[in-house]
C-alpha cells in the first residue's frame, strides 16, 4: 500500500516538474488583462501591448490573440502607463493603471482608424476590476499603509486586514497570530513576503516584521483563490518591499509613545496610575537608482525600544496575614517559607466592595482561611465555615482543628521590562535585458525581550529571537504569450525560552504552583518554559504562464524542506493546583489538579512539503470566463511524530496500533470560477473550492510516546499520589524524567541489574499519555457568489456571499476517558429542595458515582489506565456570511474603504490547546464531540468598518506660507463595530468526574431563570442512606443525592459533581467593540523634494471602555490561559462581569515624525 501511494505521488509531483520546472511559489507580482478593440466594437487580433512602469521606466509588452485578448503576467506592483498599437490604427494609451499584488487588473483598450490627420490618444485609467478570477482579492495602498492608525503599531500593516469583508478579530483564543476570515481559525491563514513563506510551522502566524514605511503593497485574499495559491484555508495574506525607482528617495522617521499620552488602563473600579511606557520606533530608508532604467536598490532599517512597567492587581495576604500564617502550628516549614519568600505582602485588607483580584465573599473583607489541621472535615461537601469559592461546592474538605482567617488584600504588581528590537528590510531590482528581471530581497529582525508569562515579576526571564528572509527572483519572457518565474527562498527563525535557576527545596525543579482561593495565582516560571525553537527553510519555487488561443494556462510545482528542532515538554516542571491555600501549606496533594510529563526530548519538525497546480483561464467570450484548476498538496509527517513507533509493543489489535503515523497522499483541491463582465464596469462571480490547511507542529511537539515522556497525574495515575495524600512536595511531587529513553522491564530485569530487559507491557500501557493518528490534513469548501460595480471612476461597490465549511479540524480529546456521570446515575439538580429529604435505598448517590472509572473499559482491560491525549481530526466549522464593501481609490485626496459583514460562525471546538480559558480545549465529553457543536469562540455576528484618508484641499494652489503653515493637512479615521465574542459559562467543578479539570465543565440551564444571572449549589442529603457515613456522622459523600440552587431564579445553575450540564458552549456575551481611532498628519514641503511631517495617532480616541478580551484594532495574538474564570464561574459574585477582569482598552496616543526626500 506505501509503495502504490509512493508510486502515485511521484508521477504526480513528476508531471507538475516536467510542466513546471523547479517550483511552483505564492504569487508576488500581477498581472495586465484586457481586450482590444477598435471604435465599433469589433476585436482587433494580434495588438501589441506595452506597460510601462512610471517609477523605473521599464517596459513590459504582450501580444494579443486572434480574439483581441491580450495578457502580460509578472508585472511588479504600481503604477503603469498602458500603450496598445496595431497596423492601420492609431495608438492608444491608459495612464496610470495600478497593478496589484496576486490580481489580474482588466484594461480594455479602444483603437480608432489612424489617418492622415489622426494623433496619439490618451486617458487616465479608471479603477480597475478583477474580471479573470474569482479571488476575493483586497490591494490596501501606500496611502493607506503610511497614515491608517492601525498600520503604524503592533504587526503592521498586517491590522489593516481587519477593514476587509469576512474578516473578524480573533478575540481571546490565543490561538494563531491573525483574524478569523471566513469563520475559519486564526491558525489557518497563510503569511508570504514577496512569495516566500513566512510562517510559523511551530504555532502558526507570521514570522517576519517589516515596518509600514518600508511596505510597498500589502494585498488580502479571502477564502476564495485560484489554485496557485495554497498551504492554507482561510485568508493569503501578501506583502511587497518597496523597490527602488529611477529617482533617488529616502525617510528618517520616528513613532513615540509614552504614558503620559495614554488614559488609564485597568479593569472597572480598580485606580491605578499609569506604569511606566516609553516606546520608540525610529529608522531610516533609502532607494533609487544604481544604473537608471537598469539596477535598483532600497534599504529601511529601523529600531524599536520600549521600557515599561508591567501592572496587574493579585489577591495577596496582607504583611500581618503572612505572619499570622507562619504562627499558625501543624503547617509545612518548607512550603510556608516558599510560600512567605515569593508572596508580595498586599498593602490592606479589602473589602468586597472594592475588590478586584479575590472574590472570595460575596461581602465584607476578604479572607482565606487556614486551618490547623487536614482531618477531613466529613463529607467534602461543606459543612466547614470556610469561604464559598468558585473552585469547588462548599469550602476544604481536608480542614480540621482551628480556623484562622487570614487578612487579603489587592496587590499591584508592577515591575520594569524592556524590548530592544530591530528590523532590517531590503531589496534589489534588476533589469538583465527585455526579457528577464531579477529581484532580491533580504529581511532581518532581532528581538530581545523578557518573557513576561509568569504571574510575578520575581520569575521572568529573558527571551531571544532571531528571524531572517532571503527571496530572489527571476523572471523570464520566452516569447510574449510564454513566460517564467523562478524563486528561491531560506527563512530562520529562533527562539529560547527559559525557566530560570530557581531551587524548590525537595524539588528537582520548580514548579508552577495554582492558589483558587487566591483568584488562581500561579506561583512560578512561565508555563511554557523551558523551550526552544529553531526553525530553517528551504524553498524552490516556479510558474509557467502560456497563453494559447483564449486559454491562458498556468502549471507550478513547489518544493519546501524544513529543518526544524524544538524542545518543549507540557508541564516537564509539574503543574500543581490546590483550591485552598490551606491544602498546599499542609502539603497535601494538589485537590484540583496534578500533572507532570517525564522527559525532555529534542523534537524534530523537519519534513517536506511538495505542492503543484495546474490552471486554465478560459475567455469564453469578451464578456464570460471560466477559471479552472487543481491543487495537489503533499506535506510529510514531522521526523518526530515517527518516534511514535517506539511504543508498537504496547498496541492492542482492534483497539489501538502505535506506529509511524503514515501521510496522507490524497490532497486534491478542484477549484472553478466563474466571471462575467457584461461591461468593463460590473463584474459578477461565482466560485467553488477546496482548500488544504496544515498540521502545525505544536501538536506533535505536545504527543511525545512513553519512551520520550509520559505523564502523572494526581489521583489517576497508578503509584501515584492521590488529592489531599500527605507529604507532597517533601516526597518529590511527581515524578520527573531522567532524559534517557524510558524502558519498561519486569521488576528484577532491565537496566542496573545485568538480567536482560523482560518487557512489561502493563508498565508501557499505563505510562501512555499520547498517541498520534495517521495524518488527516484539515481542509476548508468554500462558495461565493457577488456582483461588484465600479461607478464615478473611482469608486468601486461588491456585494457577495461567502459560505465556508471546516472539515477535519484537529481537536484535543483524552481518547480513553469517559465521564462517570450518565443519565441513569446522575444526582438531581433543583431550585428549590431542603437540605435533609428521603429517598429509597437505592438512589444514587456521590460516593457511589465517584467509586467508578473515568476510563473506557476497553481500555482499562487492555492496561491503558492513564489519560491518553490525542489531536483527533474530529471538529468542524460552518460559516454564512453575507458581506459588503465600498471603496474609493485615493484620488483628489480622499480614499474610502468601507466593509460590512452579517454573518455566522459555529463549531465544536476553536483552540486545540491550553491557550484560553474562554472556550475550552477539549470537549466537556471526549467520547461525545458532537455535542459541544454550538456557537463558535470566532462567530461575530457583525462587524462593520469605516475607514478612510483625506487630504484636504484648501490652499494647495496658494503661496508657500499659507501652503505650508495653514494647509496640508491630511486625517485618517477608522471607526470599528464588532458584535461581542462569547464565552463559555463554567461551574468550577468537574460535574462530570471524568477526572478533567474544572475549567471544563459547564452549568445546567434554568430555561425560566433571568438571563445573564448565575448560581451555586448546596448539597441535599439523603435522611434514609446517613448509614454510608458511619457513626455519629449525618451527612458525606454516600448519602449527598442531588443540590439545590442558592438563587433559583437564576439562568444558569451551576452543575454539582456528579450532575450532567446541560449549558452548551460560548453562551456568554462579553462585550462587543466599538472603536474609533483618528491620524492627523501636518506637511510642510521645505522645498520640492524635501518635507517634515508631523502625525499623531489616537486609539479610540474617545476613550470608550471596551471590556473586550482581545486587541480591537489589531490581529495580535491574545492568549487568555492566565486569565481568572471568575466571571465565567456562574457561583462567583464575578459572573457575568468581564469589565471586572478585562481592561477596557483605554485611549492611547502616538506622535510621529518623518523626514522625507
Amino acid at each position: 500500500m506505501r509503495i502504490r501511494s509512493f508510486a502515485v505521488i511521484s508521477a504526480i509531483l513528476f508531471v507538475f516538474m516536467v510542466m513546471a520546472g523547479v517550483g511552483f511559489s505564492q504569487t508576488a507580482s500581477g498581472n495586465l488583462a484586457g481586450t482590444v478593440k477598435d471604435a465599433t466594437g469589433a476585436v482587433i487580433p494580434n495588438a501589441t501591448v506595452t506597460a510601462v512602469n512610471e517609477d523605473t521606466n521599464i517596459s513590459y509588452s504582450g501580444k494579443g490573440n486572434s480574439s483581441g485578448d491580450v495578457l502580460i503576467p509578472n508585472l511588479p506592483y504600481g503604477n503603469y502607463d498602458v500603450t496598445a498599437s496595431s497596423p492601420g490604427f492609431t495608438n492608444y494609451t491608459l495612464k496610470g493603471l495600478h497593478i496589484e499584488v496576486g490580481k489580474s487588473s482588466t484594461a480594455n483598450l479602444t483603437l480608432s482608424v489612424s489617418s492622415a490627420t489622426s494623433v496619439e490618444v490618451s486617458a487616465v485609467a479608471a479603477v480597475s476590476l478583477d474580471t479573470t478570477s474569482a479571488n476575493l482579492t483586497q490591494t490596501f495602498e501606500p496611502a493607506e499603509l503610511k497614515i491608517l492608525p492601525s498600520a503604524t503599531v503592533g504587526l503592521g500593516v498586517l491590522n489593516v486586514s481587519l477593514l476587509s469583508p469576512g474578516v473578524a478579530s480573533n478575540g481571546g483564543i490565543g490561538a494563531g497570530t491573525g483574524p478569523s476570515v471566513g469563520g475559519q481559525r486564526p491558525r489557518n491563514n497563510n503569511y508570504t513576503i514577496e512569495g516566500i513563506d513566512n510562517n510559523d510551522k511551530g504555532v502558526t502566524g507570521p514570522l517576519v516584521y517589516i515596518p509600514n514605511d518600508a511596505v510597498g503593497e500589502f494585498s488580502l485574499i479571502t477564502n476564495q483563490f485560484s489554485p496557485e495559491f495554497g498551504h492554507s484555508s482561510g485568508g493569503q495574506f501578501s506583502t511587497s518591499v518597496i523597490s527602488g525607482t529611477n529617482k533617488f528617495h529616502g525617510a528618517a522617521y520616528e513613532y513615540f509613545q509614552n504614558r503620559n499620552l495614554n488614559a488609564e488602563n485597568v479593569p472597572a473600579g480598580q485606580h491605578q496610575p499609569n506604569p511606566r511606557f516609553d516606546y520608540n520606533r525610529y529608522g531610516g530608508q533609502v532607494g533609487g537608482p544604481i544604473l537608471k532604467d537598469k539596477l535598483f536598490f532600497f534599504g529601511n532599517y529601523e529600531r524599536q525600544t520600549t521600557g515599561q512597567s508591567l501592572q496587574s492587581y493579585v489577591c495577596t495576604p496582607t504583611a500581618a496575614g503572612l505572619t499570622q500564617i507562619q504562627a499558625i502550628p501543624g503547617l509545612n516549614a518548607t512550603n510556608v517559607g516558599q510560600y512567605v519568600k515569593y508572596t508580595p505582602a498586599s498593602p490592606s485588607q479589602v473589602d468586597a466592595s472594592a475588590d478586584v483580584a479575590c472574590f472570595n465573599q460575596a461581602t465584607g473583607p476578604q479572607t482565606i482561611s487556614i486551618f490547623s489541621g487536614t482531618g477531613n472535615s466529613g463529607d467534602g461537601s461543606g459543612t466547614g465555615n470556610g469561604p464559598v469559592l468558585s473552585a469547588n461546592v462548599g469550602s476544604p474538605s481536608y480542614a480540621s482543628g482551628t480556623q484562622y482567617n487570614i487578612p487579603v488584600g489587592n496587590y499591584l504588581v508592577s515591575s520594569p521590562t524592556f524590548i530592544n528590537f530591530g528590523a532590517l528590510t531590503t531589496s534589489g531590482d534588476w533589469t538583465i535585458s527585455p526579457t528577464d528581471n531579477l529581484r532580491v530581497r533580504y529581511l532581518y529582525n532581532s528581538n530581545t525581550q523578557q518573557d513576561t508569562a509568569a504571574a510575578l515579576p520575581v520569575f521572568y526571564q529573558p527571551l531571544p529571537l532571531r528571524y531572517h528572509l532571503v527571496s530572489i527572483s527571476e523572471f523570464h519572457t520566452f516569447t510574449p504569450n510564454l513566460t517564467n518565474e523562478f524563486r528561491v527562498g531560506f527563512t530562520r527563525f529562533t527562539q529560547t525560552y527559559s525557566a530560570g535557576n530557581y531551587k524548590y527545596p525537595g524539588l528537582d525543579s520548580f514548579p508552577n504552583i495554582y492558589i483558587y482561593d487566591q483568584n488562581g495565582l500561579d506561583y512560578g516560571p512561565d508555563d511554557n518554559a523551558p523551550q526552544t525553537t529553531v526553525q530553517n527553510l528551504y524553498q524552490a519555487v516556479d510558474n509557467i504562464s502560456w497563453i494559447k488561443g483564449k486559454h491562458n494556462f498556468k502549471v507550478g510545482f513547489d518544493g519546501r524542506k524544513f529543518i526544524a528542532p524544538q524542545t518543549f515538554t507540557q508541564r516537564v516542571r509539574g503543574d500543581y493546583e490546590y483550591n485552598y491555600l490551606t491544602e498546599y501549606l499542609h502539603d497535601l496533594a494538589p485537590t484540583s489538579f496534578g500533572e507532570r510529563s517525564t522527559g525532555n526530548f529534542v523534537y524534530y519538525g523537519d519534513q517536506t512539503a511538495l505542492y503543484g497546480y495546474v490552471n486554465d483561464t478560459w475567455r469564453v467570450a469578451p464578456t464570460l470566463t471560466l477559471n479552472y484548476g487543481l491543487r495537489y498538496e503533499f506535506t510529510s509527517v514531522p521526523v518526530g511524530e515517527r518516534a511514535q513507533s517506539l511504543n508498537s509493543a504496547a498496541s492492542v489489535p482492534g483497539l489501538i496500533k502505535f506506529s509511524s503515523p503514515q501521510p496522507q497522499y490524497t490532497n486534491f483541491a478542484p477549484r472553478v470560477g466563474i466571471n462575467y463582465a457584461p461591461d468593463g464596469k460590473t463584474s459578477i462571480r461565482a466560485a467553488f473550492g477546496i482548500a488544504q490547511d496544515v498540521l502545525f507542529d505544536n501538536l506533535g511537539l505536545l504527543s511525545f510516546p512513553p519512551q520520550y515522556s509520559s505523564t502523572n497525574d494526581v489521583g489517576t495515575t497508578p503509584g501515584q499520589p492521590i488529592p489531599g495524600d500527605p507529604n507532597f512536595l517533601t516526597n518529590g511531587g511527581l515524578p520527573a524524567g531522567n532524559g534517557a529513553l524510558a524502558t519498561f522491564c519486569q521488576d528484577g530485569t532491565g537496566p542496573g541489574t545485568g538480567v536482560p530487559c523482560a518487557q512489561d507491557l502493563s508498565k508501557q500501557r499505563a505510562a501512555t499519555a499520547a498517541y498520534m493518528p495517521d495524518q488527516i490534513i484539515p481542509y476548508a469548501e468554500t462558495w461565493s457568489l457577488g456582483v461588484q460595480r465600479v461607478f464615478a471612476s473611482n469608486y468601486t461597490a461588491e456585494v457577495r456571499y461567502v459560505g465556508t465549511r471546516g472539515i477535519h479540524l484537529p481537536t484535543q480529546i483524552q481518547l480513553n476517558v469517559q465521564p462517570k456521570v450518565n443519565a441513569g446515575n446522575q444526582l438531581f439538580t433543583s431550585l428549590n429542595s431542603p437540605a435533609l429529604i428521603e429517598t429509597n435505598a437505592n438512589a444514587s448517590n456521590l460516593a457511589q458515582i465517584v467509586a467508578g472509572s473515568n476510563i473506557l473499559p476497553k481500555y482499562a482491560a487492555a492496561g491503558f489506565t492513564g489519560k491518553i491525549t490525542s489531536y483527533q481530526p474530529y471538529s468542524g466549522s460552518s460559516y454564512n456570511g453575507l458581506q459588503t464593501n465600498l471603496t474609493r481609490r485615493f484620488q483628489h485626496g480622499f480614499l474610502l474603504n468601507a466593509s460590512y459583514t452579517w454573518s455566522k460562525t459555529m463549531d465544536d471546538a476553536t483552540a486545540e490547546v491550553f491557550s484560553t480559558v474562554l472556550t475550552p480545549r477539549r470537549p466537556q465529553d471526549s467520547q461525545n464531540v458532537n455535542a459541544d457543536y454550538s456557537r463558535s469562540a470566532l462567530d461575530r455576528t457583525h462587524r462593520l468598518t469605516v475607514a478612510a484618508v483625506y487630504d484636504l484641499p484648501y490652499f494647495k494652489h496658494s503661496n508657500w506660507l499659507k501652503k505650508n503653515i495653514i494647509g496640508n493637512w491630511e486625517f485618517s479615521p477608522i471607526y470599528t463595530y464588532e458584535s461581542p465574542e462569547y464565552a463559555t459559562a463554567l461551574s468550577g467543578v468537574n460535574s462530570n468526574l471524568n477526572g478533567d479539570s474544572a475549567g471544563i465543565d459547564r452549568p445546567i440551564i434554568n430555561p425560566n431563570g433571568k438571563k445573564g444571572t448565575g448560581s451555586g449549589v448546596t448539597p441535599v442529603y439523603s435522611i434514609n442512606l446517613a448509614s454510608n457515613c458511619g457513626a455519629g456522622v449525618a451527612t458525606c459523600n454516600g448519602n449527598l443525592v442531588g443540590y439545590t440552587a442558592i438563587n433559583p431564579n437564576a439562568y444558569y445553575i451551576q452543575a454539582g459533581k456528579g450532575t450532567l450540564p446541560t449549558a452548551g458552549r460560548n453562551t456568554l456575551p462579553i462585550r462587543p467593540i466599538d472603536n474609533f481611532d483618528l491620524s492627523a498628519s501636518k506637511r510642510i514641503n521645505i522645498t520640492e523634494g524635501l518635507a517634515i511631517e508631523f502625525q499623531a495617532q489616537a486609539f479610540n480616541v474617545l476613550n470608550h471602555p471596551q471590556y473586550t478580551a482581545g486587541k480591537i484594532d489589531q490581529i495580535d495574538l491574545t492568549s487568555t490561559q492566565g486569565t481568572s474564570t471568575q466571571f465565567q464561574t456562574v457561583s462567583n459574585p464575578a459572573f457575568n462581569h468581564p469589565e471586572l477582569l478585562f481592561n477596557p482598552n483605554a485611549r492611547q496616543m502616538q506622535l510621529a515624525a518623518k523626514l522625507s526626500f
